[in-house]
């Protein structure tokens, strides 16, 4: 009787793990953003009047697949800037983000659909580029305050986004400098910087700080140098502070396309800028110290072809935009 009872124990204790259970909810269901907190969003550069759509996710939660329509509705977290901006840069002022102005972007709809049968669902987010100085860092904060079903996240970033509106043109990205500094009339050693950053001014021109200046210096905006790509292969350098005395000597670009070796369905653009320019360092404006950049910057970017909309091919790393 003994060995009859462990017996049927044993056969009792089977059965009840082989329940399917992955057809129960294992997990506590609620509504997110797919990039939640701080997230960098590139949107195609368009000339003044164009607007570009992007779709910003919201997820559903949970083991099993959602069979109900969800409403889900966004608004502004201001709060949440501000208090992100002391936390990250204290008394660094000339760092903090600035809340996108409202005639830059639209939502829409502040009301997402996820349908039934998906678990995720999305808010239509159309931003125009006009009149957005990319000296500055711009950033659109939105929370999810309600759901018709279930309920937003709980956990804090989850239910924020902190979208950083960074806009991109053929031109723009993180490029590598092989070039050199050199102070003119003197004897130092020759400077260098690993890379620059070129922001976008319109569809055919960028920004880029001179010499090797420091992307976060106080005084950075004093060195801002536009770079315009013209048709014949070469590049107008303007500086827009008459104060570092700016001259440029000579300005080329070429373009190359290839396929990727690794990835034949990634497509590489290398754009690499030919400069030769002059400008004075008036840190100390009693001693100006005058410098000449002459090299090259190189950007390679890569494009995934098997991507059908033109804003989402672009591979960003290592803040390549």
């Amino acid at each position: 009787m003994k060995y009859r009872y462990i017996y049927l124990l044993m056969i009792g204790l089977f059965a009840m793990a082989c329940n399917k259970e992955w057809e129960e909810e294992l997990f506590e269901k609620d509504v997110s953003f797919v990039n939640n907190g701080v997230v960098p969003v590139y949107a195609k550069y368009r000339a003044t009047g164009g607007a570009v759509t992007l779709k910003v996710p919201v997820v559903l939660s949970g083991s099993t697949t959602n069979t109900e329509e969800i409403q889900v509705t966004l608004d502004m977290d201001n709060d949440t800037l501000q208090t992100l901006n002391f936390e990250r840069f204290r008394n660094r002022q000339d760092l903090y983000f600035l809340q996108l102005p409202q005639a830059n972007y639209s939502f829409s709809s502040n009301t997402a659909t996820i349908p039934g049968n998906s678990n995720v669902g999305y808010f239509d987010l159309n931003l125009k580029m006009e009149n957005l100085d990319m000296y500055y860092k711009y950033l659109l904060p939105v929370k999810l305050v309600s759901t018709s079903k279930y309920s937003v996240s709980p956990r804090r970033w989850y239910k924020k986004s902190l979208m950083q509106i960074i806009p991109f043109n053929d031109y723009s990205g993180r490029y590598s400098v092989p070039g050199e500094v050199k102070r003119t009339g003197g004897d130092d050693p020759a400077l260098s910087t690993p890379y620059r950053n070129a922001w976008v001014v319109d569809e055919k021109t960028v920004f880029f700080y001179a010499g090797v200046i420091e992307e976060e210096a106080y005084d950075r905006l004093k060195y801002k140098l536009l770079a315009r790509f013209n048709e014949d292969g070469t590049i107008t350098l303007t500086a827009t502070d008459p104060a570092i005395k700016f001259s440029q000597n000579s300005g080329t670009y070429t373009i190359e396309k290839k396929k990727d070796e690794v990835q034949p369905y990634l497509e590489r653009t290398i754009t690499t800028m030919n400069l030769n320019y002059e400008y004075e360092d008036v840190t100390n404006p009693a001693f100006p110290l005058r410098y000449r950049f002459t090299g090259a910057m190189v950007l390679d970017r890569a494009r995934n072809t098997q991507i059908p909309d033109e804003d989402q091919q672009v591979i960003i790393n290592n803040d390549v935009f």
